[in-house]
């Protein structure tokens, strides 16, 4: 069992930010630059370490984004977030390999978006004072991923545990369009390593501190409510649904799709899994940026399932 202390106690290397082995909640933080002054979203959050798995900062999965033919959409997560067979992807690499021109454009529409979500203490909000002090989950994308690792894994300099409360770094969230998609660019960590404020004072590295950090990330979000979640029956049929509206070259969807009726991800539970991500929505907000969907598209390519 972890030591309550653990969160004090991880380094660079003990951070496991790899694969996922479920879904769901509310207590996102989801700023965006039309709410932002002249289209620009500025704040100032700090990362900040999950206490019920010191070693697991953030999650990570696959969610893909799906219409129906009456255009419903909802969110279902991709079993292949823990190397699980996922139908979804199997029709997506049919019809993109295909000679026609129309299924190439018709597998757009299947592309998986890689997620990532990890607590944030909200230092500064222009937009929203209210929120300032709370501790909210922020969904990312690869961009500002990216950015964390090169923290983490500096080319040069000493690495920056950016989660440790006493020795991160404050994030400075710039988000504006470009292109018609979100932009991160702009976005950064600050140079200096700094402690986190609680009650408005800098936290110090004693007992007493250790506490209260602890009693303040007690009362966060749970981040685990948004690890994957397997599919329920009900998702699993809405989502064949979906697929039968696509055929692949030369074949019905029933050759793409058979044996699906006995597809069950190994860790799928029976009880309803929670709603967040698979119940009927409003559509996403578009990719981070061209480069990303493309860059996303090489590395699924790239992968031998």
């Amino acid at each position: 069992m972890a030591n309550e202390f653990d969160i004090f106690n991880v380094s660079v290397t003990d951070l496991d930010t790899g694969e996922q082995k479920k879904s769901g909640g509310s207590d996102l933080y989801t700023p965006k630059p039309d709410q932002g002054q002249d289209g620009v979203y500025r704040s100032l959050v700090r990362f900040l370490p999950n206490a019920k798995n010191p070693r697991k900062p953030f999650i990570r999965k696959f969610v893909y984004w799906l219409e129906d033919r009456d255009g419903n959409g909802f969110y279902a997560d991709s079993p292949s977030t823990v190397g699980d067979k996922c139908p979804v992807q199997d029709m997506f690499f049919k019809l993109r390999n295909s000679e026609s021109a129309v299924d190439k454009k018709m597998s757009e529409s299947l592309k998986r978006r890689e997620n990532f979500y990890a607590l944030v203490q909200i230092v500064k909000d222009p937009q929203n004072r209210d929120l300032e002090g709370q501790v909210k989950v922020y969904k990312f994308g690869w961009k500002i991923k990216t950015k964390i690792e090169e923290e983490l894994n500096p080319q040069f300099d000493e690495p920056t545990q950016v989660f440790d409360p006493f020795e991160g770094k404050n994030f400075e969230l710039v988000i504006s369009k470009k292109g018609g998609f979100p932009n991160y660019d702009s976005s950064k960590f600050q140079g200096t390593k700094s402690p986190m404020v609680l009650e408005g004072e800098p936290v110090t590295n004693t007992d007493e501190a250790r506490k209260g950090i602890l009693e303040y990330l007690n009362n966060a979000p749970d981040l685990s409510n948004f690890e994957y979640s397997p599919w329920t029956d009900e998702t699993r049929n809405k989502v064949m649904n979906v697929l039968s509206q696509f055929n692949s070259p030369g074949k019905s969807i029933e050759v793409v799709t058979e044996n699906q009726s006995d597809f069950t991800p190994s860790s799928a539970p029976k009880a309803a899994a929670p709603k967040a991500e698979t119940t009927t929505a409003a559509a996403p907000p578009k990719a981070e940026t061209a480069e990303s969907n493309d860059n996303l598209d090489d590395f699924i390519a790239g992968l031998d399932l």
